[in-house]
């Protein structure tokens, strides 16, 4: 009897929970500065009863919009207050009013000139289609380049290419909407000239929507940079000196906002001089009727310069429309040799036939400019059209020269030395026009469609010559120009609709690619011309206040980089050559994932499949001896991805971020001719330490480690790297100094083998990653938050590819 009363009680108490949750509903407003309707980013919303005893209050997002959650009928006040503005009150009933609208603060007159900001986001926030994590006040970033400061964001994995990858999957970089590309080495110097200290929050989009271009990867890094500012001038001013294993290094950064209510300039420098010297040991096999092994020591040293500047303007002409310009270029320039010995000796022996010396000294230059004009016009609340203009060029030229001597074993000439040299000057020019389109359907539904046309043509010549008695000599079958022009068109419609708990969003893009590609130095052409079409779709169910489900799938294009597709020929050394591929074919791959978030904890699983992969494929020449890298179309892979973060607050003084992920990957593809099949598993795992030693006194230890498994017919060995910071602030926290140590232990070490087809080759690559770090910031001018505006441009694809 007391088993069914019980029963019956929990039954009751159930249905009444029910009801109680389905009676609750959703407020959502703006808050946004009444002298230029700006929106007002991390204010906040307060939800009072009529005694104006409060009840729960939000932080306003970057656009200035709040929600309040499972707020039940009644009468209620809101209060929406930001320093250095009056508080404004605003009565209203529920249900009859859940969207508040616009509110409108004013400045205050008492408001100090200077009101510093000292509330702290959350580490990390859920969005229906990213992960937004708040790096400005909670990651130490003094003294890091954006490249390094990417390492310690949770889900991000760093090779030692510069490739990142989000989730397990390869990423592309966004800088406040505009991203940057392949090769990953040149977008990886780009972040190694920009200091960590000008970022303000880094969005993860695991499944990009349809209004990305789709020539984007599977995934999205997006970088948003503090250009957001203030009321009259501030700015940060940085400078760093340390050292690695071999060389000093030193950077410099000046950030600047000067802003008035109808005007915003901003802009940002940096600078670093890092060295990079490795050893790398490749033992080789080659068969054929005679079986030699070649063992090679090669010793790399270089010198780079890194220079980014990214400035321009908003011109906000009325209330409704604002006018921008930017412009953002970097300068890099580097000088470097190499030094390779190989002794060769019969496989399987260790008598030293013959040997080797190859020295190599090379230049890399490379210039990137980019402008782009802007429009933006806001019709009415909610409803906007963007227009941009763009304009973009790249230079970089690549010279080398290669001086190889034949010994005996006695040290003796075997035969005549050998040398050579190349220059590879690039052209790219790069114009686009786009126009977005975003229209409120409803209170809950949301139109977006645009359209993009643009035109890429680029101009690569390479001047291969050769050293006969004292003189250089034009190598006809080394030389090579290439002419590639690249004309893509595009549309897309995305619509987004709220309803109960449920939020969806869904998409379509439409690419039409038109390419031609000629080389006159040979006389080949080739053309190509397809239709693609890039589904997205999205789907969340907020389970309560704390929980959410998050359901996502894209589709999306790889094209290969431009220089990818150059069939010339250039040696690393006298063994080892790579070239291109005009023949390569775009690949495509679909992604399906699934978000469990509780607060700031998140599960993730992810499927994707890609077809059409390109990637290096090896070629080993056994008669020649030589071993040539080549992108080539290789086949299938997908995989599974789980991955899970968790923020734990141990105590006011300790903080633990951890971030793990597993991977099963499943190869289908095809290298060196034969057929390559692999399953395997990869992980990676993260914990990272922060530490409040004194309110003015904090430090990070973050300790990770790698399960890479393969890279293509690589296999690749466990890494463990640990990196640590500790920063002190001074004079009411406006100067800070900072201390770091990048693989403090000396472990960042690549290993690997290839056994596969006729290549039987082992690989040691240590280029000696420790680098202590000493740097000073300094914060000035006026620290009043105030809203400015992030945007995209028309020409992110191109500018990345043009790597």
């Amino acid at each position: 009897m007391k088993r069914k009363n019980s029963i019956s009680i929990f039954v009751v108490m159930f249905c009444f929970c029910l009801n109680t949750i389905s009676a609750q509903h959703q407020i959502t407003g703006v808050i946004k500065d009444k002298a230029d309707n700006a929106p007002v980013s991390f204010s906040t919303a307060a939800l009072l009863r009529p005694d104006s005893s409060v009840i729960t209050g939000e932080m306003t997002d970057d656009e200035g919009r709040f929600v309040l959650r499972n707020v039940a009928p009644g009468e209620y006040l809101l209060q929406a207050s930001f320093l250095g503005y009056e508080k404004e009150y605003r009565s209203f009933n529920v249900p009859a009013e859940s969207d508040l609208g616009d509110i409108f603060l004013s400045e205050s007159v008492n408001a100090l000139s200077e009101v510093v900001v000292t509330a702290k986001r959350a580490l990390v926030v859920q969005r229906l289609d990213r992960l937004v994590v708040n790096v400005s006040g909670n990651i130490i970033t003094s003294g890091l380049n954006v490249n390094d400061l990417l390492k310690r964001l949770p889900g991000l994995v760093v090779d030692r290419n510069g490739e990142i990858k989000l989730n397990g999957r390869p990423a592309t970089v966004y800088i406040d909407g505009k991203p940057t590309r392949l090769p990953a080495e040149q977008v990886a110097q780009m972040l190694n000239g920009m200091m960590g200290d000008v970022v303000d929050r880094v969005e993860l989009v695991d499944n990009p929507s349809s209004r990305y271009e789709a020539g984007m990867s599977s995934a999205i890094v997006n970088i948003r940079l503090k250009r957001d500012a203030s009321l009259g001038i501030n700015g940060t001013a940085q400078a760093g000196i340390g050292f690695t294993e071999n060389e000093l290094v030193t950077l410099g950064g000046l950030n600047l906002n000067y802003r008035t209510k109808k005007l915003n300039i901003f802009g940002n420098y940096g600078y670093s001089k890092n060295p990079d010297y490795g050893d790398l040991r490749q033992e080789r096999n080659y068969g054929g009727a005679t079986p030699v092994t070649y063992d090679q020591n090669s010793v790399i040293g270089s010198s780079n310069d890194y220079h980014t500047l990214r400035t321009g303007f908003d011109w906000f002409a009325t209330s409704k429309q604002t006018i921008g310009f930017l412009f953002n270029g970097s300068i890099n320039k580097g000088d470097g040799d190499i030094e390779a010995k190989a002794d060769i000796t019969q496989t399987g022996t260790s008598k030293i036939d013959s040997m080797e010396h190859a020295n190599s000294k090379m230049t890399n230059k490379y210039r990137s400019q980019m402008y782009n004009l802007n429009y933006r016009l806001e019709i009415a609340d909610g409803e906007e059209l963007t227009a941009d203009a763009d304009y973009g060029r790249v230079y970089s030229e690549n010279w080398q020269t290669m001086r190889s001597r034949y010994l005996n074993p006695d040290g003796s000439e075997l035969r005549s030395p050998t040398e050579f040299q190349y220059s590879g000057p690039r052209n790219i020019d790069i114009l686009s026009l786009k126009m977005d389109y975003v229209k409120p359907i409803s209170e809950k539904s949301k139109l977006e469609a645009g359209f993009k046309t643009g035109q890429t043509v680029t101009d690569n010549e390479i001047v291969y010559e050769n050293l006969n008695d004292g003189k250089w000599e034009f190598d006809d079958n080394q030389s090579n120009e290439f002419k590639y022009t690249e004309r893509v068109s595009a549309a897309y419609a995305t619509y987004s609709h709220q309803f109960g708990k449920f939020s969806t969003m869904a998409g379509l893009r439409a690419e039409y690619t038109s390419t031609k590609g000629e080389s006159p130095t040979t006389g080949n052409i080739f053309k190509r011309d397809y239709l693609g079409w890039f589904p997205s779709a999205y789907l969340q169910y907020q389970i309560n206040e704390k929980q959410g489900l998050n359901l996502s799938y894209s589709r999306k294009i790889n094209r290969p980089g431009y220089s990818m597709l150059n069939p010339f020929r250039l040696y690393v050394d006298p063994f080892t050559y790579t070239s291109g591929n005009p023949d390569l074919d775009p690949s495509y791959n679909n992604t399906v994932g699934l978000r469990y978030s509780l607060g700031n904890y998140s599960l993730n699983l992810n499927y994707f499949i890609e077809n059409d992969i390109f990637s290096q494929d090896y070629i080993q020449d056994d008669a020649n001896r030589t071993m040539g890298v080549v992108p080539k179309n290789l086949g299938k892979k997908q995989g599974f991805t789980l991955s899970g973060f968790a923020p734990i607050h141990f105590a006011k003084w300790y903080d633990l971020q951890i971030y793990s992920q597993v991977s099963l990957n499943m190869f289908d593809t095809h290298h060196s001719g034969e057929r390559f099949r692999k399953d395997f598993i990869s992980a990676y795992s993260s914990l990272t330490h922060s530490f409040t030693i004194l309110p003015t006194l904090r430090a990070n230890l973050q300790m990770m480690w790698m399960k890479t498994g393969y890279h293509g017919i690589l296999q690749l060995e466990d890494i463990v790297l640990m990196n640590a910071q500790i920063e002190q602030q001074l004079f009411d926290k406006r100067v800070s100094l900072s201390l770091s140590c990048d693989d403090l232990l000396s472990s960042e070490v690549y290993k690997g083998k290839i056994d596969f087809a006729n290549i039987n080759q082992v690989i040691r690559e240590d280029h000696h990653r420790r680098k202590i770090m000493l740097t000073v910031r300094y914060n000035f001018g006026s620290q009043q938050v105030r809203g400015a505006r992030n945007r995209s441009v028309g020409i992110e694809d191109e500018m990345g590819r043009s790597r």
